[in-house]
């Protein structure tokens, strides 16, 4: 391939321009407003005066535009068939490097599958849902500095990390472990894993207290409301056996007042004459009575008929 460089040559190109005479011309000009000041009645007169001055500098400004351009002209120009011979390196550039893309893409596949098929060797498929390839997958890997050692070592040591994490997970023995175990799974944070348990573990401690407490309060309820009870029983028992000595002593009582009223009309049946007809004798006795039995014996002789007489 021939190596054709391009010669570039310019000519000096003068550009010129009456400075000096433009200068004092427009300081000459300017100096006429020093110390110029405006009223209220000479508002439009200062405004004619703005618009001249914009005007003269517009035209100043378009001047210089027109004679750049005019200057440029030929760089343009050169400049164009300049572009269009460099556009030329395009093609067999974007061809070229479509080709060595096509072999770096086809490199980087194959790396794929081998780091693949080393991701399988090497992390155990009880690991793998801790440890997903495309969660740690480092791009890096597809360098082709990045052997199979250097690979393998930087898989082995995030096997070893998420193995030691998981193992200290489930030694902890909690009924947390599975929920933090999920935790695990999504961020890979054991210090977040070992905090869900300890807080879990802390409420279950609290909850358990509080539980032993109720039941604490609930059976010294119990033993209170059995002590009540058995008091009452006791009064109730107490109560029955009292008002079964009080019936038994009325029934005694009455017993043996009724025993006495039987043996009473008995003696006072024996008495009565078995026949109107029957003879009547006068008979005295001296009986000890209270002032009750007294009363009551003088109306029963007074009922049942028998003449008697205080002595």
């Amino acid at each position: 391939m021939s190596n054709i460089q391009a010669v570039i040559t310019q000519e000096s190109a003068k550009i010129s321009c009456n400075f000096e005479q433009v200068r004092d011309a427009i300081e000459s000009k300017l100096a006429q407003y020093d110390g110029m000041v405006f009223t209220e009645e000479s508002k439009a007169s200062a405004k004619k005066e703005v618009a001249g001055l914009r005007a003269e500098k517009k035209t100043f400004q378009d001047n210089l535009r027109t004679e750049k351009k005019r200057y440029m002209e030929p760089w343009d120009a050169f400049e164009a068939q300049a572009k269009e011979l460099i556009s030329m390196y395009d093609k067999p550039i974007i061809k070229i490097n479509d080709q060595i893309q096509a072999f770096e893409e086809k490199r980087i596949a194959e790396k794929r599958a081998l780091i693949s098929q080393w991701y399988g060797e090497l992390i155990p498929e009880e690991l793998r849902e801790f440890l997903p390839l495309n969660r740690i997958y480092n791009q890096k890997w597809e360098n082709v500095t990045m052997t199979k050692k250097k690979v393998c070592d930087e898989l082995y040591q995030l096997y070893e990390s998420i193995k030691g994490a998981v193992e200290t997970i489930r030694g902890m023995g909690s009924e947390a472990v599975e929920k933090a175990l999920e935790m695990y799974k999504r961020d890979l944070n054991l210090p977040n894993a070992i905090t869900y348990i300890n807080n879990y573990e802390r409420q279950k401690q609290e909850i358990l207290i509080r539980e032993q407490e109720r039941q604490r309060r609930e059976e010294a309820e119990c033993i209170r409301r059995e002590e009540r009870e058995k008091i009452l029983a006791e009064q109730r028992a107490q109560a029955e056996k009292e008002a079964a000595l009080r019936q038994a002593e009325e029934e005694r009582t009455a017993a043996v007042e009724k025993a006495r009223a039987e043996a009473a009309q008995e003696v006072i049946d024996s008495l009565i004459p078995d026949a109107v007809n029957e003879e009547s004798d006068t008979y005295q006795y001296r009986i000890i009575l209270s002032s009750d039995a007294k009363e009551k014996l003088e109306m029963y002789m007074d009922s049942v008929g028998i003449e008697w007489e205080l002595i």
